[in-house]
């Protein structure tokens, strides 16, 4: 009440991460992130919209081999449109300080890039194979692993019925990975998976 502007810095503001640490997460909870350290550098993915002049003549794994986002190669006319929704500096020029912006492009790249949504699918695979037989459980470890705390009773709650429901609706079984990757889906899109509180 006294400070409704932050003014005197009462709290700290949401600051969100830097592209390289949400893809660096990603591959880290699907169990994919390669710990190697060093090594060359691994070529940029080329999409379909990624052409002109000096486009390389080869592309490189849509996963970046698995390696941190230090080790993937930067192009100049190429860069990633996963990076740069994140606002990675733009190589022309150097920067001091990044830009920090929070776009609708950020939610659309999290729900439709290729890359994530193979992460959310490795990553509930996981989830399948530590707790086969107790979907709640799932639920806590799914939590737990993206936003480093449990669940509260409404969101384990809100997940389960969203599970039921999916069952019914689609006439799968309980342990359907389709099901449970489009659950770790939705939790890749939850802004707490992005910012730091």
């Amino acid at each position: 009440e006294k400070d409704p502007r932050n003014l005197l810095w009462h709290h700290l503001p949401p600051r969100r991460l830097e592209g390289e640490i949400i893809r660096d997460s990603l591959l880290s909870i699907s169990g994919k992130l390669d710990p190697q350290l060093f090594g060359p550098s691994i070529p940029i993915h080329l999409t379909n919209f990624m052409e002109g002049r000096g486009r390389p003549g080869v592309s490189g794994p849509e996963d970046g081999a698995n390696r941190r986002s230090i080790y993937i190669a930067i192009r100049r006319n190429f860069l990633s449109p996963f990076m740069l929704a994140f606002d990675t500096p733009v190589p022309f020029s150097t920067m001091g300080r990044r830009n920090v912006s929070n776009v609708p492009a950020q939610a659309l790249i999290l729900m439709n890039d290729p890359f994530v949504i193979a992460q959310a699918r490795h990553w509930s695979d996981r989830a399948l194979a530590l707790y086969p037989a107790d979907p709640a459980a799932r639920i806590r470890w799914l939590y737990e692993s993206a936003f480093a705390r449990l669940p509260t009773t409404s969101e384990e709650q809100l997940a389960l019925s969203f599970i039921e429901t999916q069952i019914t609706e689609r006439g799968v079984t309980p342990a359907d990975p389709a099901l449970w990757s489009d659950l770790a889906h939705a939790l890749i899109n939850v802004k707490e998976f992005i910012f730091i509180p």
